[in-house]
């Protein structure tokens, strides 16, 4: 993925504070009850806070319609005209219900370019917002849309050149194999400024979601056989089939069976943001086959296994030298486990960790504790 879209995002002064909390405050216990609900409130906190209206409104407000997140309809209003100005079409209800409190989720990804030009927000602008407001990486550009959008937005084109490339490119097929890395890809888009010679590119780059991230892929099934051989070396599971095996797996990544839920809600009313898209057996086996797996589901399992792989390891090489680690080990620990994932996510094609995303930062919370693994068990708990 381009430079724009992977570098560390600006910090604000209240994620200045969680990151403070985050990788300076002592270490989570995993058995004091109001270690771990403290991590869950503060999760939660986030969730509930309406970043999708403060943005919007915020934006307006520089753009001369002085609102707040709480002006509902001064913001409809203010969407509707400019998507007819701007867009030249009606405002769709999807973006609508955004507004009026839904919110926006993974998918849609032309709504929320859509919404993100009729705002007039450039491009480092769009990168930002995609980020820290839909919670999702712009520019996925291995994908006929965004890589649409992103030439658009950054030769600065007006929404009729985007409506038409977007027309003239449907017809495309994706290829089979995926040889151009991403970042070659956004590096070409940046260097061309002539519609036709996009168009041309785009017809010999428009990959679905299979080669969108393939080395994603490889990554996680190099992770899922290194967690399979540890759960294999414990000696304690009875395996008949490879589908017993990846519920095992899950077990392991979530401290219970995703299929079992007549085990109840968890205990702690976790954010939705958490608890939707966790990997499942059935997710296990569709990305061990290679099968189409949706964005989020495949990074929040990449970032669950490496978290395993790394704490499991981390506490190997504790029982060898006979000790417990102290404050110091565990935040050296956390540094260099949040480096590592950082870089593997950005390789990827995934967003980084933000501090203020109600999955990122319970797991930083958990890894921030004297049993990772154990207190993220404890999050997911059911009875």
């Amino acid at each position: 993925m381009n430079s724009d879209s992977t570098t560390e995002l600006d910090r604000d002064e209240l994620t200045d504070y969680i990151y403070d909390e985050t990788f300076l405050e002592e270490p989570v216990d995993a058995q004091t009850a109001e270690d771990v609900i403290e991590g869950v409130k503060r999760a939660i906190e986030f969730e509930e806070r309406p970043i999708f209206l403060e943005a919007v409104s915020a934006r307006l407000t520089q753009l001369g319609v002085p609102c707040t997140a709480e002006d509902e309809d001064i913001i409809l209003d203010e969407i509707k005209r400019r998507f007819k100005k701007i867009l030249g079409f009606t405002c769709p209800r999807t973006v609508l219900e955004w507004i009026r409190g839904t919110t926006p989720g993974a998918i849609s990804r032309k709504n929320h370019y859509d919404l993100c030009y009729a705002l007039e927000m450039d491009f480092q602008q769009i990168a930002s917002f995609f980020r820290k407001v839909y919670l999702s990486l712009p520019f996925i550009i291995k994908a006929r849309v965004d890589a649409v959008f992103l030439y658009c937005l950054y030769h600065r084109k007006p929404y009729s050149t985007v409506t038409m490339l977007l027309e003239r490119s449907k017809g495309f097929k994706s290829r089979e194999i995926a040889h151009t890395s991403t970042s070659q890809i956004a590096a070409v888009i940046k260097d061309i400024d002539d519609d036709e010679k996009f168009l041309k590119y785009l017809s010999e780059h428009c990959y679905g979601n299979k080669q969108q991230f393939q080395l994603a892929r490889s990554i996680i099934n190099k992770e899922i056989d290194q967690l399979k051989t540890r759960i294999l070396e414990d000696g304690t599971a009875d395996i008949h089939s490879p589908d017993r095996l990846n519920s095992l797996i899950v077990d392991a990544l979530l401290g219970y069976r995703y299929q079992r839920r007549d085990k109840g809600e968890p205990v702690l009313p976790l954010p939705k943001h958490f608890t939707r898209s966790l990997p499942n057996d059935e997710y296990i086996s569709g990305m061990i086959r290679g099968q189409n797996i949706s964005y989020e589901v495949l990074r929040k399992s990449l970032i669950l296994l490496k978290f395993n792989n790394y704490y499991r390891a981390a506490e190997a090489e504790d029982r060898k030298r006979g000790y417990e680690p102290d404050k110091y080990e565990i935040n050296n620990r956390l540094m260099d486990f949040y480096d590592e994932l950082n870089n593997t996510l950005n390789s990827c094609g995934f967003a980084r960790l933000y501090e203020r995303h109600p999955f990122d930062c319970l797991l930083l919370y958990c890894a921030n504790s004297y049993d990772p693994i154990l207190t993220f068990h404890i999050l997911n708990e059911r009875n």
